[in-house]
């Protein structure tokens, strides 16, 4: 069996849907199958490699040919594209989170959390593997168990494109509402303080590790909300982009953390301000660190590419 794993990534794009394809790979070669990754986008050279090539294969659709497992995920795709794709007769896997298409017939994956309320229409011959039991983690996180007792310190993400205007924002005013040292996911120092720490180019490792030692973390409600929750570290989490509603309301509804709505809207700092009190009392911020890994196992990657391989064969 041989998959194709296609997706988007880079500047203006960001690096959330590479992380859960990358992830995807990962979990295939687990098994054994060979697994190719195209990236369309401006993405960095790191990010290329053995078995990761740079293409257009939003226009280039051929180059989803050839295999017996097509896996798409990004949101420049157009029906009438996923349509041609699943014409060339592979099993194709449609990731999704916010029932963006109308998929043609095939698998459609969304491993967001509560994704199994979604009314997705449905073919005769098409599956839905939906909800957080299918989250897909990079490889660290999926067996991690690195709970540290005694914590501290702040994680901030911003996002991974164009992000240090708002990281700079955000590091201000925890210095000036909390007496924590910030760990700030930035190629530079946002702001000039003894009491930040930034750090470029985490490996998934790194990241895990750095994550678990944290107090609580302000992050965006993307792909990284899913990883802290794995981690077990309380969050403050924001959209920065409209298909991150989704998470912030849902995440808000496990109590595992808090949504303080969009950067720019115009209580944000406020509501920020307001959190902080929450989430560093003691009790209270136990009690949201044990709900994370209820809700995200690890194990979305692992049964995920075994319900594809079990329909595939």
């Amino acid at each position: 069996m041989k998959t194709g794993i296609f997706t988007s990534a880079g500047k203006g794009i960001g690096y959330g849907h590479y992380g859960r394809c990358r992830a995807l790979k990962e979990g295939f070669e687990e098994k054994g199958v060979t697994a190719d990754l195209f990236i369309q986008g401006e993405c960095e050279q790191k990010f290329t490699g053995c078995d990761v090539y740079s293409a257009d294969w939003t226009t280039e659709t051929g180059l989803c040919r050839n295999y017996d497992v097509c896996v798409i995920d990004s949101y420049l795709t157009t029906e009438k594209q996923l349509t041609e794709i699943a014409s060339y007769g592979s099993l194709c896997v449609f990731i999704d989170d916010t029932n963006r298409l109308d998929y043609p017939e095939g698998i459609v994956l969304n491993g967001s959390l509560f994704a199994e309320n979604i009314p997705y229409k449905g073919k005769p011959s098409q599956m839905i593997l939906a909800g957080c039991k299918y989250a897909m983690l990079r490889r660290p996180f999926w067996d991690f168990d690195s709970y540290p007792e005694e914590r501290s310190g702040i994680f901030l993400s911003a996002g991974g494109s164009g992000a240090g205007k708002i990281a700079s924002e955000i590091c201000r005013l925890l210095l000036d509402n909390t007496d924590e040292d910030i760990f700030v996911i930035s190629e530079a120092k946002p702001v000039d303080s003894a009491r930040v720490q930034a750090f470029f180019g985490l490996s998934a490792g790194g990241m895990a590790e750095m994550m678990s030692g944290r107090l609580f973390a302000v992050s965006a409600a993307g792909q990284t909300s899913y990883e802290l929750a794995r981690t077990a570290v309380p969050s403050v989490l924001f959209g920065m982009a409209e298909n991150q509603r989704i998470n912030l309301e849902n995440w808000k509804k496990t109590g595992f953390a808090i949504s303080v709505g969009f950067y720019g809207d115009k209580n944000f700092d406020k509501l920020i301000k307001q959190t902080l009190t929450h989430i560093q009392d003691k009790d209270k911020n136990r009690s949201m660190s044990s709900l994370g890994p209820l809700y995200i196992d690890g194990q979305g990657v692992r049964r995920a590419v075994s319900m594809i391989m079990e329909v595939a064969e």
